[in-house]
C-alpha cells in the first residue's frame, strides 16, 4: 500500500478490509472459472446456509448470516435468475418470503465440494502465514460489543474543537517532540532541524516568527506549526506535525490557517514552504491553503525536501 493508506493508520481500518474482501472475490471469481463451475464467490454463504438448513425465510436467513435484508434479497435474485434458488411464501405465514436450493443447486455441490476443500486449505495457510487466524474472529467480537459510531459519541465532543494558542515555553517540549516523531517516522533528523527544535526561541521567536498549538479541554498539545522569518526578510510556513492519535480531525488545517492569517495581518507578501513529495496528504493540504509549486531559486537546507511551494 502507498504512503497515503500507511499514514492514516486505524482510520483506513475499512478502506483495508475492503481492500482484502476484493482480492479475495476477485481471486474468488477466477478459481471458480478455472474449475468450469458457473458459481459466484458472493452466493456462497447463501448457498452454503440452505444447504445446512434447508429452506429459510429471507428474515431468518439474514439473521443467520448476520447481514441485512436487502443484502439477501439482491443475491437471492441473482440466484433464483441463475436457477439455484426459488423463492416462495411461506405456507405458515404469508407475509414471509422462504428460499430454497433448487435440484440444479443439489447437483452442482457435488462439483463445489471439492473446490471448497481445497479453498478452505488455501484460505488457512493465508492465516498461518498471516500469524493469526483469529484476529477478524476478535475484530468481529468487540464491534459487535460497541461499534464505531457508539465509541465516537462516547470519545469525541462535536463542541470542544481544539485551541489554538501562540508559544508558551511551557510547550516547548511539545514542540520538539511531535516534530520528531514526524521526521524520524519518514526520514531521519538534519542539523537544520535540530537547531529550530532544541532552541526555538532563538531560531523562531526571537527572529520575529510564531509557534501555534492545537490544544485539546484537558491542554494536551496535539499539534504545532511555526511561522518562521528568515535573513532575507523572507516568510516560511515550518515544523508542522499533529500528533498520530488526532490526525483526520483537521488540525493541519487549523494550525495552517492561524499561520497564514498571522502573516496576511503582518502583510507578508509571500510565504513559502517544503515539503516531500512522497508527502501526499500533506501536499493536498498545503494546495488547499493556496499553496502552489515553484521553481527553487536557491538550495535547501534539508536534503528531505524536494517540493517547494509558495502561496
Amino acid at each position: 500500500m502507498g504512503g497515503f493508506v500507511e499514514e492514516l493508520g486505524s482510520l483506513a481500518l475499512a478502506l483495508r478490509l475492503k481492500r482484502l474482501s476484493d482480492k479475495l472475490l476477485q481471486d474468488g471469481i477466477k478459481l471458480y472459472r478455472q474449475s468450469g463451475i458457473a458459481f459466484e464467490p458472493k452466493w456462497f454463504p447463501v448457498f452454503y446456509y440452505l444447504q445446512e438448513t434447508g429452506p429459510t425465510s429471507v428474515t431468518d436467513l439474514a439473521r443467520g448470516l448476520g447481514v441485512t435484508h436487502p443484502g439477501i434479497n439482491q443475491i437471492s435474485r441473482e440466484m433464483i435468475s441463475a436457477e439455484l434458488v426459488v423463492s416462495y411464501k411461506d405456507m405458515g405465514d404469508k407475509r414471509k418470503r422462504v428460499l430454497a436450493l433448487t435440484s440444479k443447486a443439489k447437483t452442482m455441490l457435488s462439483e463445489l465440494e471439492p473446490v471448497w476443500r481445497v479453498q478452505r486449505a488455501v484460505l488457512q495457510e493465508i492465516l498461518d502465514q498471516a500469524g493469526d487466524d483469529g484476529l477478524l474472529h476478535r475484530l468481529e467480537q468487540v464491534l459487535q460489543e460497541k461499534g464505531l459510531y457508539q465509541r465516537f459519541l462516547d470519545r469525541y465532543d462535536v463542541n470542544s474543537a481544539p485551541q489554538i494558542v501562540t508559544y508558551d515555553a511551557r510547550y516547548r517540549e511539545a514542540f520538539a517532540r511531535l516534530n520528531v516523531q514526524w521526521i524520524s517516522f519518514y526520514f531521519e533528523l538534519e542539523d537544520a532541524d535540530k537547531q529550530a527544535l532544541e532552541d526555538p526561541e532563538r531560531y523562531i521567536i526571537d527572529q520575529g516568527g510564531e509557534i501555534f498549538f492545537a490544544l485539546d479541554p484537558e491542554g494536551e498539545v496535539l499539534g504545532t506549526g511555526a511561522l518562521m522569518m528568515h535573513e532575507d526578510g523572507t516568510a516560511e510556513l515550518a515544523k508542522m506535525a499533529v500528533l498520530p492519535s488526532a490526525r483526520g480531525r483537521g488540525i493541519g488545517r487549523l494550525l495552517g490557517e492561524a499561520i497564514l492569517a498571522l502573516a496576511d495581518a503582518r502583510g507578508l507578501g509571500k510565504l513559502f514552504l517544503e515539503t516531500n513529495r512522497k508527502l501526499t496528504p500533506a501536499i493536498r493540504l498545503y494546495q488547499q491553503l493556496g499553496f502552489v509549486e515553484r521553481p527553487r531559486l536557491t538550495e535547501s537546507e534539508y536534503g528531505r525536501a524536494d517540493l517547494y511551494m509558495e502561496r
